[in-house]
């Protein structure tokens, strides 16, 4: 196993895939990214162009870097070819288990013997049916949208995952500026999707009985829910409220949770039109004729202006 990491291949080339793919190239590997279809990769090439300009815009990044960064990233439709002399490839696609076990035979296959395999796998163990000849090479590294700016990578290990390489990725990533954090054993979802699978129950149900507006319910979260968290986390925020009470709240709640078989009504009407959200043009908000890479570039700003204060509060 290299110690020197140089190249990195990316199997999947959508919103996980490109951002990861940008991700490595920024910080100086070279980059195979592969997809079954030109069409992919011929759209994801401008959209890594336009984050990395939003970023040159709001000063984080140099002007050059937009160049060398899109030149250290090839694209390919042969997975052998991306896969050849990589020493690390990184698997995103659909979670779908037959996928992606596939997948993972034909990397063990194409990968030189020492490379590390890792899966962007969110609810699916992948170490319950994935099979190599390099179990101790074999974890997860689960990255968050947008990859390119969310620091937090959980890196997952396997039954047989070696140290080692849960210590080669963890320092790749830290060098890259990610914040990554190990479980010991794999679970579905890790913590924010676990989060906010819970979450999202309790918002549809407030949006479908008509209790207050998307945008309403968006900035309850963002002012109330979310401007602690940035502080306290969500185990802290329990110290500073007195355990005491949060004893008390769980004997006796003073309301009954939405149950965890709701089906969410305005959700799946907005699906069933056709309202995908921002890669559709509207979902639970109207975007207004606006590009995918114009609706991106927006909340990219709002991310990086948010990163730059945390990091000069934080000095990290």
């Amino acid at each position: 196993m290299k110690e020197d990491i140089e190249k990195v291949a990316i199997v999947g080339a959508g919103t996980m895939g490109r951002g990861i793919a940008q991700c490595f190239a920024q910080a100086g590997y070279q980059v195979s990214m592969f997809s079954r279809t030109q069409k992919t990769l011929d759209r994801a090439l401008p959209l890594i162009e336009s984050s990395l300009n939003t970023m040159v815009q709001e000063g984080v990044l140099a002007q050059p870097s937009i160049r060398a960064t899109i030149d250290r990233v090839t694209t390919t439709t042969s997975l052998q070819e991306a896969a050849g002399d990589a020493d690390i490839a990184i698997e995103s696609v659909t979670e779908n288990r037959d996928l992606k076990k596939a997948i993972f035979t034909q990397l063990d296959m194409y990968c030189p013997p020492g490379a590390l395999l890792a899966s962007n796998a969110t609810s699916l163990n992948i170490f319950d049916f994935v099979e190599t000849s390099r179990p101790d090479k074999v974890l997860c590294a689960h990255w968050y949208a947008p990859p390119q700016l969310i620091p937090l990578v959980d890196v997952v290990k396997g039954p047989q995952t070696s140290e080692a390489s849960v210590e080669l990725m963890t320092r790749t990533l830290k060098k890259m500026g990610k914040k990554p954090v190990v479980f010991q054993k794999p679970v579905p979802g890790y913590v924010v999707p676990r989060f906010q699978i819970a979450l999202q129950r309790e918002m549809h149900f407030l949006l479908d009985n008509d209790y207050l507006s998307a945008g309403e319910l968006d900035e309850a979260a963002k002012w109330g829910l979310a401007f602690r968290m940035m502080v306290l986390g969500v185990v802290q925020r329990i110290d500073f409220g007195g355990l005491d009470l949060s004893a008390i709240n769980v004997e006796r709640p003073s309301f009954e949770p939405t149950p965890v078989d709701y089906k969410p009504k305005k959700l799946l009407e907005l699906v069933k039109q056709g309202h995908l959200g921002v890669k559709t043009g509207k979902g639970f908000y109207d975007y207004q004729g606006r590009s995918e890479a114009d609706v991106c570039r927006e909340r990219d700003i709002r991310l990086i202006r948010l990163l730059k204060a945390i990091e000069a509060e934080t000095g990290s």
